[in-house]
């Protein structure tokens, strides 16, 4: 789907690809054109009068899986990602959103729908001066919706996380450990994506970018505060999911103590009784068989035999 807005000081509307390409050419507005999963011949022949570089054109359809920013001195290219929770998997979802922004147009792309660029798009023709001061404004605008998006996902990991350290110690299970090792690998997916991602914020706020105002550049780093924000809580998760990924292996490792230890104490009684039934049970007569009340005898050296081994154990600590 391609969807195209003109923005000048009559407004914002949107626009026919064709006269997109019409401001483009002769000027009188600025052009934001979005493109959302279409392939490569498609986008090269929408953004004609563009020029964009073909590379450019490349790595829009393509997913490069790393944010990043490139300076082609007439525009710029920006790689970011955005965000949400994945309720089905349990897991955070990233999606690659392309931005490249000239002087007097901006080119996004997207596979599927993307909540920023939903935001920019609906707001956009209520504040037509996102784009018609600047196409970078519009840029911030989607740059500030995507990293807002970030902060539910932090918010819901430290839940998890807190949760995780309340019940580590009651519920020592395979659960326990599936849920602890989920939200390793969904603090992991989203810090590999936030730390280069706000390396790149932090590029657009350089002075030699000509297709950003430097009016613009406090705001991008407003923007980038956040983000550095949110790129600390996550190195603090993965610190505290350590601990606690260690905590419920030691509680694990003390629970199989426990068991053996108490295993071991029950052995440690019937080794005595073994004996004394062994002795007891050779294949041949002995002077014991003929007393008065023999097998009580018997049972009560046994009963006596395992409770001086009980008290023993219990006189050394040793359970």
């Amino acid at each position: 789907m391609i969807r195209a807005w003109i923005a000048d000081p009559a407004g914002a509307r949107e626009a026919t690809l064709a006269g997109a390409h019409a401001v483009v050419r002769d000027g009188g507005g600025n052009v934001w054109i979005d493109f959302e999963g279409e392939d490569e011949p498609t986008v090269r022949d929408s953004l004609g009068p563009c020029s964009i570089h073909p590379l450019v054109i490349e790595d829009l359809v393509m997913q490069v899986n790393r944010p990043k920013l490139d300076d082609y001195h007439d525009y710029t290219y920006v790689v970011v990602h955005s965000a949400r929770w994945d309720a089905p998997q349990d897991r955070p979802s990233l999606r690659e959103v392309d931005i490249v922004v000239g002087e007097r147009w901006i080119v996004t792309y997207h596979d599927g729908a993307t909540r920023s660029v939903a935001a920019a798009a609906e707001t956009l023709l209520k504040r037509p001066a996102l784009l018609a001061r600047s196409p970078a404004q519009l840029m911030h605008f989607l740059l500030d919706v995507l990293v807002d998006h970030y902060l539910p996902l932090v918010d819901q990991l430290a839940e998890e996380v807190d949760r995780l350290e309340e019940e580590v110690f009651r519920h020592s299970s395979r659960a326990m450990l599936a849920r602890i090792l989920r939200v390793k690998r969904a603090t992991s997916a989203l810090r590999r994506i936030v730390g280069p991602q706000r390396d790149t914020l932090l590029a657009l706020t350089r002075d030699e970018l000509r297709t950003i105002p430097a009016d613009l550049r406090p705001y991008l780093r407003d923007v980038y505060d956040r983000l550095a924000r949110v790129s600390d809580l996550l190195d603090s998760f993965r610190d505290e999911i350590a601990s606690v990924l260690e905590l419920h292996l030691s509680a694990v490792s003390n629970r199989t103590n426990e068991v053996i230890r108490r295993l071991t104490v029950i052995a440690t009684i019937g080794l005595p009784l073994t004996v004394v039934t062994s002795y007891y049970g050779m294949n041949f007569r002995l002077p014991e068989y003929e007393w008065a009340y023999s097998e009580w005898y018997a049972i009560g050296l046994m009963l006596a035999t395992g409770l001086a081994t009980w008290l023993f154990l219990r006189f050394r600590r040793w359970h």
